[in-house]
């Protein structure tokens, strides 16, 4: 027995090194990053552009790699099952924390399983009208709701969707009720919002921002905490007094929970620096997103909340996946 435990310590002692030395020289070769949308969407757009500087930071290729299908839950599952060699990281958006309850049976536990690696930006959500709805502002548009109780539609890009439950949110804070017509996407919703044949809808910025400036869209309120620099003359809900709303859609990168922390360190470290320079900050704030870099710990501490509030808007809500 003695002479058993002798050779673990001395196996144990002898792999010690081979790991350190295997983070140390992180990365040998290219890293992939999932990301579990069609090309062409707002975070495939965003790695997209970080990717060359990246590439330079990290002294080896990042190939990006689109596995949708599943409402992400492809791409996320093939993430969870990739080597915790720190290889293989994951694009998110707001999916992933509404997932997480909405989902039915998903093959990996997201809370468990991944861990937050770095905030990539924030698309604050625009509420919009119809150009042949007369309330131009959220007082207006809450008092015509009040006054025909479940009859104002709005539309989402999908149920369970960030905009269907800022729309919840929206609801919430404001005490009204609304008709949800959820749409596969936010091309065919918006065309209807254009239409006049639905009233209302929160719609990601970059988006609805040229519908907004031909007038074919009218921006009523912004959901964030400023006016955005690209729509400046429209009001936030806080603005506008109404408090409470949250509705946007986020991306970050999150990775195997397992994977050593120094390598996880090394990569978060790599996207901080991208997104703190200026090339980074102009060319995400031409899309209306906003760059906000945040550490690790700060990131997953966002995560946490962003699996509970979700929870409690679709528990409260009672919404199902489709």
């Amino acid at each position: 027995m003695m002479l058993h435990r002798r050779s673990l310590l001395a196996a144990g002692a002898s792999a010690a090194p081979t790991l350190a030395l295997a983070q140390a020289a992180w990365p040998s070769r290219p890293v992939r990053l999932i990301v579990p949308f069609p090309p062409g969407g707002t975070s495939d757009v965003l790695i997209r552009l970080l990717q060359p500087r990246l590439t330079e930071l990290l002294g080896q290729s990042l190939i990006i790699e689109n596995r949708a299908g599943g409402a992400t839950l492809i791409g996320t599952d093939a993430a969870a099952k990739a080597a915790p060699d720190g290889y293989t990281a994951l694009v998110i958006a707001n999916s992933f924390t509404i997932n997480a309850t909405l989902a039915r049976n998903p093959p990996f536990d997201a809370r468990r399983d991944f861990t937050g690696i770095a905030s990539l930006g924030f698309n604050p959500h625009v509420l919009v009208g119809a150009p042949n709805f007369a309330p131009r502002t959220v007082q207006e548009v809450v008092s015509a709701a009040r006054a025909a109780p479940g009859t104002l539609s709005y539309a989402s890009f999908g149920n369970g969707t960030s905009g269907h439950l800022g729309s919840e949110s929206f609801k919430q804070a404001a005490r009204i009720e609304l008709q949800h017509v959820p749409y596969r996407g936010a091309t065919p919703a918006l065309n209807d919002v254009m239409a006049g044949q639905i009233a209302l809808m929160f719609a990601n910025l970059p988006e609805a921002l040229a519908l907004v400036r031909d007038g074919r869209i009218r921006a009523i309120a912004v959901a964030d905490v400023q006016r955005s620099p690209v729509l400046p003359e429209t009001p936030t809900f806080d603005e506008a007094g109404l408090h409470g709303v949250v509705s946007n859609s986020w991306f970050g990168i999150v990775a195997r929970a397992d994977i050593p922390v120094p390598v996880l360190d090394r990569l978060a470290n790599a996207m901080t620096t991208a997104l703190g320079e200026s090339a980074a900050v102009e060319r995400f704030e031409q899309l209306g997103v906003a760059p906000r870099p945040m550490t690790r710990v700060a990131f997953n501490t966002f995560l946490r909340e962003e699996f509970d509030r979700n929870a409690r808007l679709i528990r409260d809500a009672n919404i199902t996946a489709d």
